[in-house]
């Protein structure tokens, strides 16, 4: 098998699926991907999807599994359908008609398809310059603030979360010289957020009948920019397996069987970020791909995703996720400094001393390897250090900040100044 990607998430899916002891190719892979004793990472920085092909090839793989949404979006399941490849799983991209990455790829394109549903959403403006933004602003937001959302591709940090009309005002001018002119500006919805994900076979969703629950905000408190996702744990109390399924038949299903009516058949893993309102769950947005971190705790928790992904791609009825009881959490260690300005090519300690520990996985987002083969920061988030424990959510808490503390702790001490900064409020509030 190989994984397309050199996150968390993909090193996360790739240790999951070798626990069916199956070799697994990281396309391109970390350090710690490289580290896994039945994983190997393969091909270059600057690679294409033609050198991957020679690389599927030569390494007589087969099974692909795409982790990233960008590489959806360009079309990389098309590229190998029209190799005579088809064990390649996720949605196709591209910009034909056929495309079903765009669910997340065009934040218009998956808001009207939501209104012509009629699933619940945020009311909202769509807009294609500053000054239509600008109005839509005045009209849109009220005392409790609005939400600015680049309608393209930003890694989860194109939304602008506001307190006042005054803020929106102010930042929409450096919102699209960094995203771009086309913007949805929204309502503001409150009530706590999580995540459903499940396998589409193009005709249903088959969910994990397990919530996750991930946090955004770079600073305890959810204060501070947006992020990829500073942490995550599952499953979560508000929403338990009935809220899972009703997510699905309701809001998943119909997109699924929207898209299909469309010539937009959606094959893969297909994520709704919710929230639960007084008046009931709110669709905030779908993605096309599994979550980042969502997907560490998740690997902790469930079966390898090897036998309901085979499934999915040999057109099986038989797709289901077998999750064990208890709880999962993950606590990502990102670069000081994140997501603006921070340094990399930073030696990262006590990684062997958490590694003998029991129930703890660090899973490696963004770390290399330096000319002495010492393993160094090479991103904003490095690790998602993450725990499982039959007791539940609290316990995998306690679990993981005592693995994150033992690699703050040495790596602060072998720089002699502080190189991560961590959410420390997961978990204990719920």
């Amino acid at each position: 098998w190989l994984i397309v990607g050199s996150g968390g998430r993909e090193h996360a899916l790739g240790w999951s699926i070798a626990q069916e002891d199956i070799e697994v190719l990281y396309w391109l892979g970390n350090a710690g991907t490289s580290l896994e004793a039945r994983g190997r990472n393969v091909g270059c920085v600057g690679d294409n999807f033609r050198a991957l092909a020679k690389i599927v090839e030569e390494e007589d793989v087969s099974h692909i599994v795409v982790g990233p949404e960008d590489y959806l979006d360009e079309g990389i399941v098309n590229f190998f359908h029209r190799r005579g490849f088809y064990n390649i799983f996720g949605p196709k991209g591209g910009s034909g008609n056929d495309s079903a990455a765009i669910i997340e790829s065009d934040k218009f394109f998956s808001a009207e398809l939501m209104t012509r549903l009629g699933i619940p959403q945020a009311d909202y403006i769509i807009c294609s310059n500053e000054d239509e933004s600008r109005a839509a602003i005045e009209k849109m937001f009220t005392a409790d603030g609005g939400v600015i959302k680049a309608r393209g591709l930003t890694k989860g940090k194109g939304v602008l979360v506001c307190d006042s009309k005054e803020e929106a005002l102010s930042n929409i001018n450096s919102h699209i010289s960094s995203y771009g002119q086309d913007v949805l500006i929204s309502e503001r919805l409150f009530g706590q957020e999580f995540s459903v994900f499940g396998i589409s076979d193009g005709n249903r969703i088959i969910p994990m009948e397990i919530s996750v629950q991930d946090h955004k905000r770079l600073l305890d408190g959810n204060f501070g920019p947006n992020t990829g996702g500073m942490a995550s744990f599952c499953p979560t109390p508000i929403a338990d397996i009935g809220m899972v399924n009703y997510v699905t038949d309701e809001m998943m299903t119909p997109v699924v069987k929207e898209m299909k009516r469309d010539g937009r058949g959606f094959k893969g893993f297909l994520y709704a970020a919710v929230i639960l309102t007084e008046s009931g769950p709110e669709i905030l947005e779908f993605n096309c791909r599994f979550g980042d971190p969502e997907m560490q705790p998740v690997a902790m928790q469930a079966e390898s995703f090897y036998r309901p992904i085979k499934a999915s791609l040999e057109g099986s009825s038989d797709i289901n996720f077998r999750v064990r009881k208890g709880g999962s959490c993950c606590v990502i260690l990102a670069s000081n400094g994140y997501p603006i300005d921070f340094e990399t090519g930073l030696r990262i300690g006590g990684l062997e001393e958490v590694a003998k520990m029991s129930d703890i996985k660090v899973f490696h987002s963004g770390t290399a390897f330096d000319d002495g083969n010492n393993i160094i920061t090479n991103g904003g988030r490095v690790l998602g250090v993450s725990a499982y424990s039959p007791l539940g959510v609290p316990e995998a808490t306690r679990l993981a900040y005592e693995a994150v503390n033992i690699i703050d702790t040495e790596t602060t001490r072998i720089h002699n100044k502080r190189i991560f900064i961590n959410r420390g409020d997961i978990g204990y509030s719920n």
